[in-house]
């Protein structure tokens, strides 16, 4: 109770009062004394008050923060339409930027473009798109596997081999023609070619892993090939930028004197850096949590390794990538990183790398038949050399035609890896503004033809090997009647404990410990590859499963926990409950935010699925808050009657509390046979402690007055019957379980003794 009173509450309000005019009227003196004062007049040169700049600069910062809120919202809203249609989302961001460019909306509405991407802010969303770049090219790193590099044999070398050179030299071979087209006399054609060769072998390796594991192909022996050609790529490609960069650098300060330079830096990362980092997730793992000061150390660290290939003259991003690439891969540290950095980067800072492209990114320079003959070559030509180079070598390898083409398809996806390197091309005035364009229009289209030529291969063809399941299924003859183990699947924290109790109370001596598992949804799009996720080689972190555990401690209980990924968690739990030990499945039941439909989304996916199986669901609509003296159970001559029966005895049997069976008849005051069959066989668990009561009639009112109890356990048909709040009694809420029976059991036939001689 508070001790607050009416006339406290006035004495606080006028001291506040008292104090404001207090401040303004000593303010008001110390203004007047001031008013008199002059200071010293400015220097020559220096800003005055009320100078144009400042109101310039917050001009930019207004534009930079709208046109940020713009391409954000433009681009997820594509991604997402991208990844509805079976797309790589990032073909949506990249067209996001491109689309509010001058490409598009330039064109159409010059004066809404003007507003929300005006040249002035160009300079400002450049900078934010290359910390976006060197942030995404760090994890990039992080989550490449070094092991992709070693453990493979040598046709999966000849194919990572043929993938890069076949590409490289069909664009080097292009520049013969388009150097006298695309470019000017003070880019030397060896630079040219170089970036050209370099640009027709990218790869996407995040978008390319990503394709592989939500198509659950990534452990096929085709799957596992692309992996490793893309992850050499990956590696590869990047090293030529390097090279193509270093030569553009070297015409000041000497190529040799470059490469022993970028020689010293792999060396110093591979030996120095790398054994470092080893120790770092050590403390890492010894202190189970990414410290601030581990964070620090990890970004200076990042931003050192970028300042200096920056200053060899190889590019800012070739340091974030090496630096990501000798963190260990399949460590805590690692996905912590990922974890915490990956919305940063993919939301905010990536958008003002998209609208830096776009702004750059000028369509309407590719005028004319021949410009679009030209880059529909450079098209060709990308194409034929991924795809033509990776399809061909597989092929000799061994793999089969259907195989090899994706393969293939695979190895041309290119998506913001392309862009990232074309940027650096057009930065250093490699490639002329209507080149860029050309060879945006050729990242987009092989990225955007990448998933639907792939489906065209690879229907109705089954994978050479089935990828691994992250639930083993338990597949068998029906289960025993004995059969009785509660699983209790878990999401919402509000939740927990009256789950674990109920789940825990519903376990009888002979049966299997509550099962508790919580069901993690593997991250999408973005950095991640899934690579870790699919391969299960971490468990997924569930703060929520720690809780279960403790509240489990905590009332002497024992539990199974576990915290398993999941891509679709309504299939994933009944995998689990369809194992012959588990009996029952408890879930709980979260309010919808919207819409009255009481069992929706997941819960009712389980309900409608399990109606077909033996499994018994109970539905916690809402947890107990004072301890469960009283069981009281609502049952008719059903299925769901039947469960909730049975889920009252286990439970008053536990908690050793009486058991109030409300009976509901189908006519009349008198129970039917086959209620009172189910009666006699609820009294032999329950014994003295069972009490029964008959609903005569059918309605909220007297429904209410025979449920005086704090745990209520009601078939779901009833519950839809009477459709009242359940919950809702006088003086708050109290638990209330909806339970849906399953199919009748039947007992599995004990196998016949084995004859046994003796000899």
């Amino acid at each position: 109770m508070s001790s607050k009173t009416p006339a406290s509450g006035l004495r606080t309000l006028f001291g506040y009062a008292l104090m404001i005019g207090c401040t303004v009227v000593a303010y008001w003196f110390i203004r007047a004394a001031g008013s008199s004062r002059s200071a010293p007049p400015a220097e020559a040169g220096a800003a005055t008050f009320g100078a144009t700049g400042a109101v310039a600069n917050a001009d930019a910062l207004l534009h930079v923060l709208i046109a940020l809120v713009v391409v954000i919202v433009v681009a997820r809203a594509l991604g997402s339409l991208f990844k509805y249609l079976e797309q790589p989302p990032v073909v949506g961001e990249i067209l996001a930027g491109i689309l509010l460019g001058p490409s598009l909306l330039g064109r159409v509405a010059p004066a809404i473009s003007g507003f929300l991407l005006p040249k002035t802010v160009a300079p400002f969303l450049g900078i934010l798109s290359q910390v976006g770049v060197i942030l995404y090219m760090f994890l990039v790193g992080v989550e490449l596997d070094p092991g992709l590099l070693r453990k493979r044999g040598h046709s999966t070398v000849a194919i990572s081999h043929a993938s890069i050179i076949a590409p490289f030299l069909l664009g080097s071979v292009l520049s013969l023609f388009l150097y006298t087209r695309m470019s000017t006399q003070d880019v030397p054609f060896t630079v040219f070619s170089l970036f050209m060769g370099v640009s027709m072998s990218v790869t996407a390796f995040p978008v390319l892993a990503r394709i592989l594991t939500d198509r659950k192909i990534h452990t096929t022996r085709m799957g596992v090939i692309t992996l490793t050609c893309a992850a050499v790529d990956d590696v590869t490609a990047w090293c030529l930028l390097a090279f193509v960069v270093s030569v553009v650098q070297a015409r000041m300060s000497g190529a040799l004197f470059t490469a022993g330079l970028t020689i010293g830096y792999i060396a110093f990362m591979a030996f120095v850096i790398r054994p470092g980092m080893v120790r770092l997730t050590r403390l890492y793992g010894s202190r189970g949590r990414l410290t601030q000061g581990v964070m620090a150390l990890v970004f200076v660290a990042l931003l050192l390794s970028s300042l200096a290939t920056d200053l060899i003259g190889i590019h800012a991003v070739f340091g974030a990538f090496a630096l990501g690439a000798v963190i260990p891969h399949d460590s805590g540290l690692a996905r912590e990183l990922t974890d915490r950095l990956e919305d940063l980067v993919v939301v905010l800072l990536l958008p003002a790398f998209f609208a830096f492209t776009g702004m750059r990114t000028q369509i309407g320079l590719v005028s004319g038949l021949e410009n679009w003959l030209i880059c529909g070559l450079i098209v060709l030509v990308a194409s034929v050399g991924k795809f033509g180079g990776s399809m061909i070598a597989a092929r000799l390898t061994g793999l089969g035609w259907r195989d090899s083409a994706a393969l293939g398809v695979l190895m041309n996806t290119r998506g913001l890896m392309e862009l990232i390197v074309l940027n650096i091309g057009l930065e250093l005035k490699v490639i002329s503004p209507t080149l860029f364009a050309m060879l945006v229009f050729m990242a987009v289209v092989t990225t955007f033809a990448t998933t639907p030529i792939l489906h065209l291969i690879t229907r109705n063809q089954k994978p050479s090997e089935e990828p691994s399941q992250p639930i083993e299924v338990h597949s068998g003859p029906l289960r025993a009647v004995h059969s009785g183990g509660v699983l209790a699947p878990i999401s919402n924290p509000e939740g927990v404990a009256a789950i674990v109790d109920l789940a825990v109370a519903a376990t009888r001596a002979h049966d299997p410990p509550a099962r508790v598992i919580a069901l993690v949804r593997r991250p999408g799009g973005g950095v991640r590859s899934g690579l870790r996720e699919m391969e299960s080689k971490e468990r997924p972190r569930a703060p929520i499963l720690l809780e279960a555990a403790d509240h489990a401690r905590a009332i002497g209980a024992t539990i199974d926990a576990q915290a398993l990924w999941t891509d679709d968690p309504a299939s994933d739990i009944l995998a689990m409950a369809g194992e012959p030990q588990i009996r029952w499945l408890l879930v709980g039941f979260h309010r919808p935010v919207f819409g009255a439909d009481l069992l929706g989304g997941v819960v009712k996916e389980l309900l409608e699925r399990a109606a077909k199986t033996e499994l018994d669901v109970g539905v916690i609509v809402h947890g107990h808050e004072r301890a469960i003296d009283k069981v009281i159970a609502v049952v008719d001559a059903t299925p769901n009657g039947r469960a909730t029966l049975d889920l009252a005895s286990r439970i008053a049997q536990n908690k050793s509390c009486g058991l109030h069976a409300v009976l509901v008849p189908k006519d009349g005051a008198e129970p039917e046979p086959e209620l009172q069959a189910m009666l006699k066989d609820a009294a032999r668990t329950a014994g003295k402690w069972m009490h029964t009561d008959v609903l005569v009639e059918r309605n909220p009112a007297q429904l209410a007055y025979k449920t005086q109890g704090q745990l209520v356990i009601i078939g779901a048909g009833l519950a839809d019957e009477m459709g009242l709040p359940l919950d809702e009694v006088p003086g708050g809420l109290r638990c209330v379980v909806i339970v849906q029976g399953g199919v009748e059991r039947e007992a599995v036939a004990a196998p016949p003794p084995v004859e046994q001689h003796v000899g």
